[in-house]
């Protein structure tokens, strides 16, 4: 008997994380339609495309507000990876342009 209360606590836990990892991709696609509207104004005004100080000040923060239990510093690739595979899609867009 205890190991069905197990089960159906680990599968609630589960579902929760599926709905985590939904609400995570639909976060990161908005985050990449805005920095996509953000590139294009800034091709718009001939500004440059890459600001290595905004992305450190991301990172910053990022490292600054995180209550873990995810390390700062795990916390902080985590974010270099989103940072650099959205800059990866307007490499990907003008490619094909």
């Amino acid at each position: 008997m205890e190991n069905t209360g197990t089960d159906g606590r680990i599968e609630e836990l589960r579902r929760r994380v599926d709905e985590v990892d939904l609400e995570l991709i639909r976060i990161l696609n908005e985050r990449a339609r805005i920095v996509q509207e953000i590139i294009a104004i800034k091709g718009e005004a001939r500004k440059p495309l890459f600001d290595p100080r905004r992305e450190e000040e991301i990172l910053r923060r990022v490292a600054e507000q995180n209550e873990g239990p995810i390390y700062d510093t795990s916390m902080r690739e985590i974010f270099e990876l989103i940072l650099h595979r959205i800059r990866d899609l307007e490499v990907q867009r003008e490619e094909f342009r």
